[in-house]
């Protein structure tokens, strides 16, 4: 969606993040990547109408966004493979072979710190708040995410969802690949998990990365 926010709504954000940026974290325990962006979280007040405008653009319920993270890519700053799904809670246990980011467990357990048990991420917008000429882009190299090993489960998911591996080759990537370079105000729509009526399923196919930043993203 390209103008989804202004420039000058774009430049108010970054204004507004600015002072308060911090290390960015995410769960690595199977790439072993980094992520060396910064960011913050915005008061929910501070950018209710924008919020109103996202739950539009994804069809869902105001209530179920969560808080607004505005992040910064400095020169050199990346953000390695992940999946925007959230992890279920393993209650200490290690995950599952086939089950790697524990869609079963989620069911059963939740998500730690979520309020509604078996909850998965079904949906992530970004707005990129700058036009990036060089670097930054956000790339899905792994879209038939276990073919490069000989596996089937992501080209078999949408016709029949269910846990999976999450097994891929990080470096070379695994089935067709695309990407997206920043454009300042474009917000760009991806589904990390199926829908709750369709089991909430991690979808790996939606791996995705955010290349090292040549110009601030």
């Amino acid at each position: 969606h390209r103008q989804f926010l202004s420039k000058a709504e774009c430049a108010a954000l970054r204004e507004k993040a600015a002072a308060a940026l911090a290390p960015q974290t995410f769960d690595n325990d199977a790439t072993a990547g980094v992520r060396t962006s910064r960011g913050c979280v915005a008061r929910s007040e501070e950018v209710a109408s924008l919020r109103q405008r996202l739950a539009g653009l994804a069809s869902v319920e105001l209530g179920q966004l969560q808080p607004l993270k505005i992040s910064r890519y400095e020169e050199g700053a990346r953000f390695d493979i992940h999946t925007d799904a959230w992890r279920g809670d393993l209650q200490g246990a290690p995950p599952d072979p086939d089950d790697w980011w524990a869609d079963r467990a989620r069911l059963e357990y939740g998500v730690r710190g979520a309020p509604i048990s078996g909850v998965n991420r079904i949906v992530t917008i970004f707005v990129y708040l700058t036009t990036c000429v060089r670097g930054g882009r956000t790339r899905w190299r792994w879209t038939d995410y276990d073919a490069a090993l000989g596996g089937n489960h992501g080209r078999a998911f949408y016709e029949q969802p269910g846990p999976g591996t999450g097994a891929t080759d990080v470096a070379g990537g695994s089935g067709a690949g695309f990407s997206i370079s920043p454009e300042e105000g474009m917000a760009v729509v991806h589904f990390p998990a199926t829908s709750a009526r369709s089991g909430g399923y991690t979808d790996y196919n939606a791996y995705h990365e955010s290349e090292a930043a040549v110009d601030d993203k």
